[in-house]
Parts: structure tokens; C-alpha cells; sequence
């Protein structure tokens, strides 16, 4: 919810893989973009609530109150921010720009555009969540580049290009609306015409303001109303009264009577209930390493050469599971994905994991018997393939662990058994390394 700290001088663009749990409502300095990879999710904006499938996109505008939440599915979400301060800088009209909600795919746009437009953020981040580091000027211009294509494909405004004079009608009422708090005030279209001098027939008024925002001038304010005292409520210890009249309602009745309208728990439990969770930030969501992202949807990450060719020689392993099978780990090796599955596909997104996130450690799923001959069959073949991809072993034996000296053990009878099976020209390069 802080506008402050979010991103540093070197950093005008955040970019995170989530799984969502259950946040409070927050909003940022900054322009938010939200696309769904995996599952789904609910979102709310102020006093609005859907739900996003896979594959949907949602933008969030500066400052704009905005809540994600799980459904019953398991989520990924990838979650880009663009600093405010940036964004103004390089498009100085950004203060008149309302980008449109994009509740699911085809809202505005049309499907096959939204996939493009997905396809095209995604291919822009790729270096950014690829590498570990990245120079600043090449950030920069990811984020200018970035800000283009959402402003390019999202503005509201994009309805009334190549009539500037229906451009500048509409600026003069954005701007008094969103930028002046027009909303506090009794506003009506009467007094939207007679402040931004816009003596129109009103009805015609009307009809062009609905065109724009797709809603009525009445739900609208209702819209910003409740979006400011959220923020009172949750920024401030002012009274439900000087809130209602802050916020620009004619009462507090009727403050309360369009609150529990949206929120039936009412502007105090409310209040309460996302305090609490702004101190618990922690459990709101989980970051996902990118890792296991980009190999899970490599048709949507495109890796860049420079980074494939830069192979990790190693892949660590543990072999004395079983690990927590309900583990949403990238580093989880599933035998079952190795024997039945396609094994040359999953065997390409472990190497490409181990590619972008060296030095961690794979598990397995079930618990290996390397004196099996099932087991050590899966696990020779295993070996082999990290072998012909030119990569070794490094096996991992854990000093906190009370059974080192049989670990030890297990691992010599690994390696006795693959010199008499395959040959002890095969294991240069293979580690033991306690941690």
C-alpha cells in the first residue's frame, strides 16, 4: 500500500512471480500490471469484484485501490509495477491516460490481441527475470518500452484518436474528475459542463462520457467515492463521519448505505479486518522463483541465447527423500514424470531450471533405494542424461543430519555400483558436498 520504498533509483520497474493467498486492499505509486499464468484469482477495485482465468491481464492505474485473492485453483501470477515518477517523466501526459480494465480475455481487445499483447509483455521481462543482474539503461528502456505498449493498447482514450477536439473534451473532464477530485464535490453534468466549459447539450454529454468509461457519470462517482474513503479508512483514524464527508457523500447514512452495499461487514469491520491484514503482508502471497516459471512456459518466456549458452556444470542433488510431495518446488524431481511421462520434456525443464538457478538443490519426490535395482536403474538413467548434457553430479549429504555416516555410506554404494555398470571414465567431475 506504500507509495514510498517500492522501487529504488536504479529500479523503475518491479517485476514478481506470485502465488496469490489473500491481501488486503493496497494501492502504489505506480502503473500495476497483472497477468494470470496458472489457475485463477479474484480481484477487486474499489467497489468492483471478477475473476481472472489464465491468460487474462488486468492493469491497475496510479494509486488505483485494488485487492488480488485465491479462488479454490492454485494460482501463478506475474506481476509487473512501473514507477509513477518514471512513467510521468518519460510520457509527461500520463496524468490524463485511464487505462481500461481488462477483466478477461477479449473484453476490449479481442482475444487474439490480448494474447499478443501477453505474449509481448512477456517477451519484453524475459531478460529481467532471466539474469541476475541488469544495467540500468537497458532497464530503463525495457520500462519506456513497456509503458508504449500498455499505453498504445489500453488507454480509455484510444476510442477518440484522430479527433483532437473530442480528445482535448474528454482531457478537460478526466482532469477535473480524477486529478481535481471533481468527486468531492456535488458533481453532475451540469457542473462537469460548467467547469471544464464544455457547454454541450447534455444528453449528447452523456452519451460521450458513457462511451469513454462504459459506465454512467453517476456510478462512476460512486466508483471514486467509495475508492477514497477505502483509502481513509485504512490510512487514517478519522471518524465514519468525517469520512463520509471527505469522501464526498451528502451523508453518513447514505455513506454507510452504499458501503455495506459493497463490503455487507460494514466500514468498521472493514476497517478492522484490513489493518490486521496489512500486518501480516507476509502471508499474503508467496514469491515464486522465476526459474520455475520460465520453464513451465517457455513458449511465453523466450530465453535469450546469451543466457543458454552459459550452461550450469553442475546440478545438486539430494537423493535421501522423500521431500514434501505437496511442494510447489522447482527443484522437485518426480519419478513418476521420469518413467511415465514425456521424460525428454521434463528432463528439459530440470536442466533448464538448474540453467538459471545454479547451486540449488534438487530433491525427489519419493525416497530412492539406490540397492533397487528399479531405483538405481531410474537414477543410472538419470545420470546418464545430465552426463550427455554435459553436466555432473554433486550430491548432497546434510551434516544436520543424523544418518550421515549411512548417507556416506549410500553414496559409496552408488558409486561402486555405476563403475561396475557403466564405467568409471563416466564419473569425472562428480561431487560430494555436505551441507
Amino acid at each position: 500500500m506504500s507509495s514510498t520504498g517500492y522501487f529504488t533509483a536504479s529500479s523503475p520497474m518491479n517485476v514478481e512471480f506470485l502465488n496469490v493467498k489473500d491481501e488486503p486492499f493496497r494501492w502504489h505509486n505506480s502503473i500495476e500490471v497483472v497477468i494470470v499464468l496458472e489457475g485463477s484469482i479474484h480481484i477487486a477495485i474499489a467497489d468492483e469484484q471478477r475473476t481472472l482465468g489464465a491468460d487474462a491481464i488486468e492493469i491497475f492505474n496510479i494509486n488505483q485501490v485494488h485487492r488480488l485473492w485465491q479462488t479454490d485453483e492454485n494460482n501463478v501470477v506475474l506481476q509487473i509495477n512501473i514507477d509513477a515518477e518514471f512513467a510521468k517523466a518519460y510520457f509527461p501526459d500520463l496524468s490524463y491516460v485511464w487505462f481500461a480494465h481488462e477483466f478477461s480475455p477479449g473484453a476490449y481487445l479481442g482475444i487474439e490481441r490480448v494474447e499478443g499483447v501477453i505474449k509481448a509483455i512477456c517477451t519484453l521481462i524475459t531478460p529481467i527475470v532471466a539474469t541476475r543482474e541488469m544495467p540500468f539503461l537497458t532497464l530503463k528502456n525495457t520500462a519506456e518500452q513497456l509503458l508504449d505498449l500498455l499505453i498504445m493498447n489500453f488507454d480509455a482514450k484510444r476510442m477518440f484518436e484522430g479527433n483532437p477536439t473530442k480528445l482535448q473534451r474528454i482531457g478537460r473532464i478526466y482532469d477535473y474528475l480524477f486529478n481535481n477530485k471533481g468527486f468531492i464535490n456535488k458533481a453532475s453534468l451540469n457542473e462537469i459542463a460548467k467547469h471544464t466549459e464544455e457547454y454541450l447539450n447534455l444528453d449528447y454529454l452523456s452519451s460521450q462520457f458513457k462511451l469513454l468509461i462504459g459506465d454512467t457519470l453517476q456510478n462512476l462517482l460512486h466508483y471514486l467515492r467509495i475508492e477514497h474513503a477505502i483509502k481513509q479508512l485504512l490510512t487514517t483514524d478519522r471518524s465514519l463521519v468525517e469520512i463520509s464527508t471527505e469522501s464526498g457523500f451528502s451523508s453518513p447514512r447514505y455513506f454507510y448505505q452504499r458501503f455495506n452495499k459493497i463490503f455487507p461487514e460494514g466500514p468498521k469491520v472493514f476497517r478492522e479486518q484490513h489493518k490486521k491484514k496489512q500486518n501480516m503482508k507476509e502471508h499474503c502471497r508467496e514469491i515464486i522463483d522465476p526459474a520455475f516459471v520460465l520453464a513451465r512456459h517457455h513458449g511465453l518466456f523466450k530465453i535469450p541465447d546469451t543466457i543458454d549458452s552459459a550452461l550450469n556444470k553442475w546440478i545438486h542433488i539430494d537423493i535421501f527423500g522423500p521431500h514434501e510431495q505437496n511442494s510447489t518446488s522447482p527443484y522437485l524431481i518426480k519419478i513418476s514424470e521420469l518413467v511415465k511421462g514425456d521424460s525428454q520434456a521434463y528432463l528439459k525443464m530440470i536442466l533448464q531450471i538448474n540453467t538459471l538457478s545454479p547451486n540449488n538443490v534438487f530433491g525427489f519426490e519419493e525416497t530412492l533405494d539406490t540397492a533397487n535395482r528399479d531405483d538405481f536403474q531410474v537414477l543410472t538413467w538419470l545420470l546418464n542424461q545430465f552426463r550427455d548434457n554435459d553436466i555432473s553430479p554433486v550430491f548432497i549429504i546434510g551434516t544436520s543430519s543424523n544418518a550421515i555416516s549411512e548417507q556416506i555410506t549410500t553414496i559409496q554404494g552408488l558409486l561402486q555400483n555405476y563403475t561396475l555398470t557403466d564405467g568409471a571414465e563416466h564419473m569425472k567431475g562428480w561431487r560430494i558436498e555436505l551441507q
